[in-house]
């Protein structure tokens, strides 16, 4: 191989380098945002199973909900959880609704806080 040559397979790894990483981390970051969403959907619909079967909202139902997202890594401290209404009898509509922030940083592209809604509506289990 020729000196010019050994430059030229430098430069072209160079920029191979340069395009594969930040590919390699956004797949590996938009897998994370991704298995986040997916565990506080599963906590939603696991939450507002249990709000109908108490008849609303209550401190166990945000317990429920604390430990769910635990046990999938999230910190509780920083997710909401809104139930409407906030009392429900036997087969009126329960709305549950929970909303996280998940942050996004792919290197030498961009960072950003992507917004994760979850919502599951059911159907109140308790005669009043």
């Amino acid at each position: 191989m020729r000196r010019d040559e050994r430059g030229l397979a430098t430069l072209e790894a160079t920029l191979m380098i340069t395009i594969l990483v930040p590919l390699l981390f956004a797949i590996i970051e938009f897998g994370d945002v991704f298995q986040r969403w997916l565990a506080q959907e599963s906590a939603t619909v696991q939450v507002a199973r249990y709000a109908a079967e108490l008849g609303g909202d209550a401190p166990e139902v945000r317990a429920l909900l604390g430990e769910s997202l635990l046990a999938a890594g999230i910190d509780p401290a920083k997710v909401t959880l809104e139930v409407t209404p906030s009392r429900v009898g036997w087969r009126q509509p329960l709305t549950v609704t929970v909303r996280a922030e998940a942050r996004l940083a792919i290197p030498f592209a961009f960072s950003a806080s992507i917004p994760i809604r979850t919502t599951a509506v059911v159907r109140g289990e308790l005669n009043r």
